[in-house]
């Protein structure tokens, strides 16, 4: 609905064709409309997480890299603990960006499936 409003097109339109195509009320549409102040930011955030998270898992990977040598470097075990906390760290962190990023794409995939049925429904 946003990206076709962002085109250009009135809301009215879009909300018509929208609730034709995903057998929807056009009542219920209108209510979404005019809560978007909710839902735009929230867009907008996946968004940004997306080209975050990229910068965040190339920072990992270094404090990561820079853990592993100071486990292989270092004279005590102290030393050697730490840098493998470290490591774990990084490791949980990474998984839960994997994780949000897992779901994502999973929204992608059941969009394009559902563009896929309508095409093939009409």
């Amino acid at each position: 609905m946003l990206d076709a409003v962002c085109t250009g097109l009135h809301p009215s339109a879009v909300i018509s064709q929208l609730a034709d195509k995903y057998g929807v009320s056009e009542k219920a549409l209108w209510s979404d409309w005019l809560r978007r102040a909710k839902w735009v930011p929230f867009l907008l955030e996946l968004e940004k997480f997306s080209d975050f998270s990229g910068m965040v898992v190339e920072r990992l990977n270094g404090v990561q890299k820079a853990a592993w040598s100071i486990y292989l470097k270092a004279s005590n075990d102290s030393a050697r603990v730490g840098a493998l906390r470290t490591v774990l760290e990084a490791l949980e962190i990474h998984r839960d960006i994997v994780q949000t990023q897992d779901v994502l794409e999973r929204l992608d995939k059941l969009e394009d499936l559902a563009k896929e049925k309508d095409k093939a429904f009409r």
